[in-house]
């Protein structure tokens, strides 16, 4: 049962890069995405190929298909909110404004809270206790990395709208971070 959860949630994930292409941006910041990209590789080698720590315990792994969808759901719902101005890199374009609505009210960047909330469902329904220990720390740094990057742009941009914007919003984690 959870493994066809687990299908149909992935499935629903893979809209993301069916429907929502990513318009192509002279100015844009694409190194971060290799980063993730590469600790996203990383991180499920691990999950599916390192035996260490493995756990068969069913709330687990229904905690990890939580995560999971919460992650899928995330990300969904950021890009949806996005809308046009969706990009896989780093960049800010000509009539680009701050997004306010949807998961936007709460986070600064639900995209990439998305994709830690992804790693650790994914270690999770894995029974994958190391797989989560080094996907989680792999996707954060490459995140964090990111964030900064994008920050530093989203601030040049806007300036002080944007630090106003970034004062009522969670950077990554909500009520943490």
């Amino acid at each position: 049962m959870i493994e066809l959860l687990f299908g149909a949630v992935s499935l629903v994930w893979l809209m993301e890069f069916l429907v929502y292409s990513s318009p192509a941006s002279r100015q844009s910041e694409k190194v971060s995405f290799w980063y993730i990209f590469s600790a996203m590789l990383v991180a499920v080698a691990v999950i599916l190929g390192v035996d260490m720590w493995k756990v068969e315990i069913p709330a687990v792994k229904w905690t990890g298909l939580f995560f999971y969808g919460v992650g899928v759901t995330l990300r969904l719902s950021g890009i949806m909110h996005l809308k046009e101005q969706f990009t896989r890199n780093v960049s800010v374009r000509e009539g680009d404004h701050l997004v306010s609505s949807g998961p936007y009210r709460i986070l600064r960047h639900p995209l990439y809270t998305g994709l830690l909330s992804i790693v650790i469902g994914f270690a999770l329904s894995n029974g994958s206790l190391f797989g989560l220990l080094v996907g989680s720390v792999l996707i954060a740094a490459s995140l964090i990395y990111r964030i900064k990057l994008e920050e530093a742009m989203l601030t040049s941009q806007y300036g002080d709208e944007y630090a106003q914007w970034c004062r009522i919003r969670y950077r990554l984690i909500p009520f943490l971070y």
